[in-house]
């Protein structure tokens, strides 16, 4: 069964009366982590959310689904993981199969007036179906044709938006929020991970500022909502898309990057029908963890509809409410900065797997540039002032293995992945991971370019490995059980030996399959660079032949790890680069552009030529490429061929 029927659903809408239907509003803000707001004890003045926590109850274990918008709210509207869906890199338009829909149609069908104002970004194609009833800047829970009617109403507050901070947008942000009442820059604390400056302390007072406007467009609402006369009949949840947008916060797999608000205020008259795992009242605080992917599913429990039984998100608060042992929370392409991250956290660790701990510390998109924050950093490393607790943004590379302990170790400075008393914790987090990416076959260990070839021939990325027949599921299941060997093991970087012949390594190279190519070449590029520098002459043979082999996707990486590996003869590495930047796929275009222009210096004789490329405005992050690129060969024309 992928979804209850709408005739089941109208049959439980009309078993129930408006009068035992609870109402529901959601505030959603962005880009706001919960260590900012003042009832989770964070420094922000948040009055109107404290009391709001005061009377409801406080998740102290919440976290995003991923650490940037698009693909979070992916999760939320569905309730599935964007891994499971492709719909993780940001703004890649996924097609999700057609019985995934979002979940306020369960609700509309069951009765209820469903509205949204007014961010969608679901990351998803048109084919989705979201399920609103409105969906605007209008939208309003007073719009509904008929006041019984019951009604789930979503309003997402956008002051708290990375882009708040801009100089261009700052002061249009604050302009209701007196100067009196701003925060004083020397008096905030600076994370470890920052450098203490003046420029860092404003910024941090202003994220401070931003927060207090939030509290006051949350009053607004709730005072709506009293002035309706509908306070006690409505159920009130606050929270946050992820986590705060600043540097090692929006975009990263911390708590900083993931661990959200989450206040929900439940009437008196509603209690005695719901279920709080772990407690009797609905005021206080829990520690029950909870995904934002759990959302949807909470509320279809507490309005009394069944949940699909294709949503991986559960329910937290209702009739079938359950708890959770660990949260998975997923990172892969942030606009056009490659990455491929997967987080598990539990109630005291965070486990972190870099499938790509080859990338450097700076792996900040271009619209991260607007917060002044990510400036300082970088004049911090350039002067080499950055303190020690900041070794993450000057790193060349990462370990494939992170271990946090976020109850002594908060900022997630120390880790403890290489502690010999943290070997059992280490392991156990580990394999948690690797069996949620077999069981929900993680989408993202197929290379973009690949996944999204493969998702137009199967009309739906989901379709990969999910294929309906049983031959062809069980074709799909092997596929992905040696992909994900593959993947896995490529980002070890063991030091290289001429008698060791790993299962990832060379006779992976010959593998039909594109996707178990490119990770061997990976492994391959990524042991030898880790490794004694003679491993770096049989990796360059092994490499080469790869350049013109069928498919593009495959010649780009093989082009790029023998740059990287600084190969003595570069030319037809060069020539692969320059061929399929000018692809007629935007896909291969987008993957031959990100090589270019992650590789720097290497690839100087294909700057004047990238920069020469005209892109259309629908490939906004190739096109942005493009024009970075173009400023590097501007800076240094006569230098370049």
């Amino acid at each position: 069964m992928r979804w209850v029927g709408t005739a089941l659903l109208m049959l439980m809408a009309a078993a129930a009366t408006a009068a035992d239907r609870p109402n529901i509003l959601w505030i959603s803000a962005e880009d706001i982590s919960a260590v900012t707001i003042g009832c989770y004890g964070g420094p922000a003045k948040t009055p109107r959310i404290d009391t709001l926590a005061k009377s409801g109850l406080r998740f102290d274990a919440a976290f995003a689904a991923a650490p940037v918008c698009a693909p979070s709210r992916s999760a939320i509207i569905t309730g599935m993981m964007p891994t499971t869906l492709g719909s993780l890199p940001m703004r890649c338009k996924a097609t999700p199969p057609p019985f995934v829909v979002g979940f306020p149609t369960f609700l509309c069908e069951a009765g209820y007036y469903c509205t949204n104002n007014a961010k969608t970004d679901y990351n998803f194609d048109a084919s989705f179906k979201p399920g609103w009833n409105e969906s605007s800047n209008k939208a309003h829970w007073r719009n509904r044709p008929r006041k019984s009617q019951p009604f789930f109403a979503v309003f997402n507050l956008h002051v708290t938006h990375e882009s708040s901070l801009f100089a261009d947008k700052l002061e249009k942000a604050l302009k209701s929020l007196p100067a009196a009442k701003r925060a004083d820059p020397a008096t905030v604390s600076v994370p470890p991970f920052y450098p203490d400056t003046p420029v860092i302390r404003e910024s941090l007072a202003h994220r401070l500022d931003l927060a207090a406007v939030l509290d006051r467009d949350v009053g607004r609402l709730l005072d709506e909502l009293e002035a309706d006369g509908l306070a006690d009949s409505t159920i009130v949840l606050f929270w946050g898309d992820h986590g705060e947008g600043i540097p090692r916060g929006k975009r990263s797999l911390t708590d900083y990057g993931l661990r959200v608000p989450l206040v929900l205020h439940v009437p008196e008259r509603f209690r005695d029908s719901l279920r709080l795992p772990g407690r009797e009242a609905f005021v206080g605080t829990t520690r029950n963890l909870v995904s934002l992917m759990d959302l949807g599913p909470t509320m279809l429990d507490i309005a009394g509809v069944a949940i699909p039984d294709w949503m991986e998100g559960q329910s937290f608060v209702g009739p079938h409410a359950v708890t959770r042992d660990a949260v998975v929370s997923v990172a892969d392409r942030m606009d056009a900065a490659s990455g491929f991250g997967r987080s598990v956290r539990d109630h005291r660790f965070r486990y972190v797997r870099n499938f790509f701990p080859w990338i450097d510390g700076d792996d900040l998109p271009d619209y991260a540039t607007g917060v002044p924050i990510t400036g300082e950093l970088r004049k911090a490393r350039k002067e080499g002032t950055l303190p020690k607790e900041a070794a993450w943004f000057s790193r060349t590379s990462r370990r494939p293995e992170e271990l946090y302990d976020v109850v002594d170790d908060p900022h997630e400075v120390h880790d403890l992945a290489g502690d010999e008393a943290h070997v059992a914790d280490l392991a156990r987090l580990r394999e948690t991971l690797r069996t949620w990416m077999a069981k929900t076959r993680d989408t993202g260990i197929l290379p973009e370019s690949i996944l999204r070839r493969e998702a137009r021939a199967a009309r739906s990325e989901w379709v990969i490995f999910h294929p309906g027949d049983e031959s062809r599921a069980k074709a799909a299941s092997d596929r992905y059980t040696r992909i994900l060997m593959v993947a896995w093991a490529a980002a070890e970087g063991q030091p290289f030996d001429a008698t060791d012949e790993r299962p990832f390594g060379w006779e992976q190279i010959g593998c039909v399959d594109p996707a178990v190519r490119s990770w061997t070449v990976h492994g391959i590029g990524w042991e030898s660079l880790c490794g004694k520098v003679e491993g770096r002459a049989r990796a360059v043979r092994r490499l080469e032949p790869l350049l013109t082999e069928a498919d593009p996707a495959v010649q780009i990486v093989a082009a790029w790890w023998l740059l990287k590996l600084g190969t003595s003869a570069p030319q037809p590495a060069l020539d692969a680069l320059g061929r399929e930047m000018k692809s007629p796929e935007p896909d291969i275009r987008q993957q031959a552009l990100a090589a270019i222009d992650s590789l720097g210096e290497p690839s100087r004789p294909l700057w004047k030529a990238a920069a020469a490329l005209e892109i259309g405005n629908s490939e906004e992050y190739s096109r942005r490429m493009v024009k970075r690129i173009r400023d590097r060969f501007a800076e240094s024309p006569t230098l370049a061929p």
